[in-house]
Formats: C-alpha cells, structure tokens, sequence
C-alpha cells in the first residue's frame, strides 16, 4: 500500500520499521518520493532555498487503544539542492550545515494522536541539526484525503531558528529564521506472524 507523510530530519532506515513487533502497524518512508524544503530570507526581500531530498524513517502506531504515533526521520546533509553551486558550498561549509562533521539531520517526535493525520495539529519532538539537540514544534497540515490520510501528500510546516542551532554565518545577510516544508510518501509494513 502506497501513502504519503509529510515532515521535520538516513540514520534510522526503514528496515527499523519493517522489524516492528507483530501485529505492529509501521510505514517506513519512501526517500524517493520525499524531500524538506527551506527557506530564508535574504536582504529583507529575497531569499535563499534549498531542498533536501531522501528523506528517511517511518510512522509507527505506538497504542491501538490510545491511537498514538511516533515520526523518526533523517536526512542526509550532503544531499542538499541548490540553484547556485557556491551558495550550495557555502550552506554546506562550517557556517551552516557542516556537512564534514555534521553528515546527518535528526527528527524525533514525541507521540501525538494520529487523527491529527486528518484534522492537522502540532508535532513536537527533538530536532538534531549542526551538533545541537533541541525541541522544536511543527505543524501537522490538514490532510486532503480526509478518509484515507497515508494515501494522500500530508504535509508539515515549521521553523527554526538558526542561531539556536549554532549557525551564525551571515547574520546581516540572512534572517535567523528557517522556514520548512516537508512532504513525505510512506510505505506500509504488513505485520508479521
């Protein structure tokens, strides 16, 4: 079964979700078909984006009684799309992203009711981004398939602030400001046993 998700973070792959326990549901994400997007403003009146594709990790179905789930997703920081190949070396430098020491973003997301999927809502976890650990909300958007959510892009919206992750390069040139975009295909696990 296909199905689409949508968030913010190749640490954790799928076969984490394809060894669920029995009876478990699980999703892994599809990294073909899921990618972050950033934004931040430059100069107060363009801005500078990139995109992140193959985004990886899953969905997992914490408690059928309670209807919780939990996101675990990563990406890989050299993956990083850029129009201009010296913007794109310099996000990638010391500055930024510090692919070098830094070759992975983490998201972590505390258990959140998974009607959200539906209804839209926050999803709150830890994000690892540049060597720093902190907690972060993001906004789970409404779904447009209401009954059938994971058959559907969903979509998550959020931002960050650079500065609290320790990236202070051109701090009169760019906004402290990030904005994400996240969308997210997922495959399903069928439970074993």
């Amino acid at each position: 079964m296909r199905a689409a998700w949508a968030l913010p973070l190749l640490l954790l792959s799928a076969t984490a979700f394809a060894a669920a326990p029995a009876g478990q549901q699980a999703w892994s994400i599809d990294p073909a078909h899921s990618q972050v997007r950033f934004s931040v403003r430059k100069f107060w009146f363009a801005h500078e984006r990139g995109t992140f594709p193959g985004l990886s990790g899953g969905l997992r179905r914490l408690d059928n009684r309670l209807g919780l789930g939990q996101v675990d997703a990563s990406l890989a920081v050299d993956r990083l799309r850029m129009d201009d190949p010296g913007h794109r070396a310099h996000a990638l430098g010391q500055g930024f992203f510090d692919a070098a020491r830094f070759p992975v973003i983490r998201f972590d997301s505390d258990p959140f009711p998974l009607d959200e999927l539906v209804s839209g809502g926050r999803l709150r976890g830890v994000l690892e981004l540049h060597g720093e650990r902190h907690p972060v909300t993001l906004t789970l958007r409404p779904s447009d398939c209401p009954r059938q959510p994971l058959d559907c892009t969903l979509r998550v919206h959020g931002e960050i602030s650079r500065a609290a992750f320790g990236m202070h390069a051109w701090r009169g040139v760019l906004s402290d400001k990030v904005t994400l975009d996240l969308a997210i295909d997922l495959v399903r696990h069928e439970p074993s046993g």
